[in-house]
Formats: structure tokens, sequence, C-alpha cells
């Protein structure tokens, strides 16, 4: 037989059963509020799929192009995004396997840098029927449709070093005139091809300039190779030029072993001027033995691919045709245009020399000084 509760049982037993029910009702405010919520990193959500960019390389066989890697991954990663990567060591068939096996991973979107700009055409095709952006920088593709293509005036490039030797060979000799040796790269890059023919749209329009036209492949072996032979010969060079810097240590190590290399206020001066201003051909301006470079910014084409591909395209806006302003660069500004939904960007070239080599906006100083990227020589 139960015994009938107290008074103070029953206030006791009341108590404990409110506690009860308002413990429930946290709880179940607690788990309402956690399914709801979201604690966000940058621009990725711990609740959401991460953001993938997949970035097939061509090379990693230079400086340019190690530092063209760092730019784009830290452009990624500081967006909170995840960076994956490929190397294909100047093999084009490989490169495109490595596209085709990015495309099967479904990213949000891939870059890459062309070894063959007419043989990347068909993955790049492939890309375009997966959905997924495709956007190149440095060297391009010359088919299929690119989300972003960040470029580099590639031919005014070539123009520029034209202009800047025969600058020098009129302060020479007072008129253009001289012999002038330019190893250019491989033509079916497409950014070499352009180079090649913007120094020779300046360089021939000179009668009183022998032009010596080799080609080297952009391997320095060749360069150096090519330019001795020409030394051997018994031909007087008053100036030498590589359409990039890798290819150009080429020309330094046969000037040097020529006994050519001499800084340009002595006699016997041969003026050199290449394409990219990477942190050893700035010093050799320092030291007198470069006379200039053209600077080809390698760190933008990350950091401007990056934010266009987060603020237009995976946002599913039309990126607007115009100019677009990088104010911590020494360029400050460069053009967008707009041709079937397909945004071309052009990094314009500009001179480094004496004057300007020290600028912390150089690309140069920055991977090199604040990235701490030396240069292996």
């Amino acid at each position: 037989m139960k015994k009938p509760l107290m008074e103070g049982d029953k206030m006791l037993r009341s108590r404990i059963i409110i506690c009860m029910i308002l413990c429930l009702i946290f709880v179940s405010s607690c788990t309402r509020l956690n399914s709801g919520s979201k604690v966000h990193k940058n621009d990725t959500a711990v609740n959401e799929k991460p953001v993938v960019i997949a970035f097939a390389h061509k090379s990693f066989n230079s400086y340019f192009y190690t530092i063209m890697n760092e730019a784009v991954k830290k452009a990624v990663e500081e967006r909170g995004w995840v960076f994956e990567s490929s190397v294909a060591d100047y093999d084009p068939m490989r490169q495109n396997q490595q596209i085709v096996n990015f495309i099967k991973q479904s990213p949000d979107a891939i870059i890459t840098t062309a070894i063959d700009s007419i043989s990347i055409e068909e993955v790049i095709h492939r890309g375009n029927d997966a959905g997924i952006p495709m956007c190149t920088i440095d060297t391009n593709a010359v088919g299929g449709k690119l989300a972003i293509d960040v470029s580099f005036d590639n031919y005014k490039a070539g123009q520029m070093a034209a202009q800047a030797i025969v600058a020098q060979l009129i302060k020479k000799y007072g008129e253009a005139k001289g012999t002038v040796f330019n190893a250019y790269g491989e033509l079916s890059s497409n950014a070499w091809r352009l180079r090649k023919e913007g120094f020779e749209s300046i360089i021939n329009k000179y009668q009183g300039i022998t032009y010596l036209a080799k080609a080297t492949e952009g391997r320095p072996e060749l360069v150096k190779e090519e330019l001795l032979k020409t030394f051997e010969s018994g031909i007087k060079i008053d100036a030498v030029h590589a359409s990039s810097e890798h290819p150009g240590r080429g020309l330094v190590e046969a000037l040097q072993e020529s006994n050519h290399w001499v800084p340009f206020w002595e006699d016997g001066h041969i003026i050199l001027v290449t394409i990219d201003a990477e942190p050893y051909f700035v010093n050799l301006i320092n030291k007198g033995y470069a006379d200039c470079a053209v600077a080809q910014d390698v760190i933008a084409y990350g950091n401007i691919t990056v934010d266009l591909l987060a603020s237009y395209i995976l946002a599913e806006k039309a990126i607007p045709e115009g100019k677009y302003y990088s104010e911590d660069t020494y360029w400050q500004d460069c053009d967008i245009s707009i041709t079937d939904n397909q945004a071309k960007v052009t990094i314009p070239p500009y001179i480094v020399n004496a004057d300007n080599s020290s600028d912390h906006r150089h690309w140069a100083y920055i991977a090199e000084k604040v990235w701490g990227f030396q240069y292996n020589k």
C-alpha cells in the first residue's frame, strides 16, 4: 500500500518536473541553433564543400615558373580555398593528361599555363563540356572557351626590348647600326612567338642593323652554344637578346666564357636586354652588365585570376570590360576585354633599368625580399 504524498513531497516533485521540462527546452533550442548556423573561415564555410582550384603547371625549371606557382598558390589559399597542382616538365602530352585527370575530379576551376598553345585546345574543350571554368595564365590556348585568360602583352614586350637595344646602339654609334643577336624560344609557345614577332617588327626597320636570329628552343645550353659559335666565326656582336631570362642565362655564360663580360662603362661592352626582370638580371643591371629588362609581372597572374574567379565567375556574375586596377603594382592598371563571354586580361610590360631597379613594387623584389625565394645561381 502506497503512502500518501505529503505537501513538501508534492512541491519537490513539481520542481523536479519543471526542471526537466526546462532542460528539454534548452537542449531542443541548442540543437536547432547548431543545425542552422555556420562558422566561416574566409570564403569557405565549415559545413560546405571547399572551393578547389587546380593548377596544371608547365615546369619548375626556372625561378620565374617557381614564383608563378607560388603566386597562384598564395592567392588561392589566402581565401581559404584548396589548391591542387601538377607539373608537366615541358611535356605537352603529359600536361594534357594532367588536365584530363583534374577534369575527372570536378574542381571549381582549372588554371593552366600552356606548354603547347595548339595541342592543349582539345582538353580545354573537355573542360568546357564538363562545365568547369577553364583559365589560362602567361601562355594561353588558341582554341576552346576560356573563362579567364590573363596574359602578358608579349608582342609589345618584344618591341620594347628591341627599342631599348636600338636606343643603346644610337648612343654608341650616333645612329642605329651594328649586329644584334636574338636567341628566340620555341615558336609553338604563343608567348615566345609573339615576342619574336614584336622584336623583329622594330629591328627590321633599320637597314644599318644586321640581325642574327637563332632558334634555341628556350634552352640555355643551346643559347650559349649558338652565341659561342657566332663569336668563333669572327662576327662582331653589338647586342644580344633572349626572349626569356631562363634561356638568357646562356647569353651570360657565353659572354663570360668568351671574355665579352664587360660593364657598360668600359670599352667592349655588349648590350644585353632580356624579358622577365628576374632578381638575377635586375642584379646584373645594378652591376652594369645588363642594360635593362622588360618586366613581366608573374605575381599578378595568380592574383588577378583568383580575384576574378572569386568576384565574378564563381559568384555567377559577368566580368566587366574596361580597366582593372592593381594599386600595389608598378604598372597600376591593365585592360580587360570581353569576347563571347571570355575575359582577356592583358598585363602591360615595362622597362626595369638602373633608374628604377630598386622599386619595391617589382615582382622580383617581392619574390626575393618579401617571400624569401632566393635565386639559385
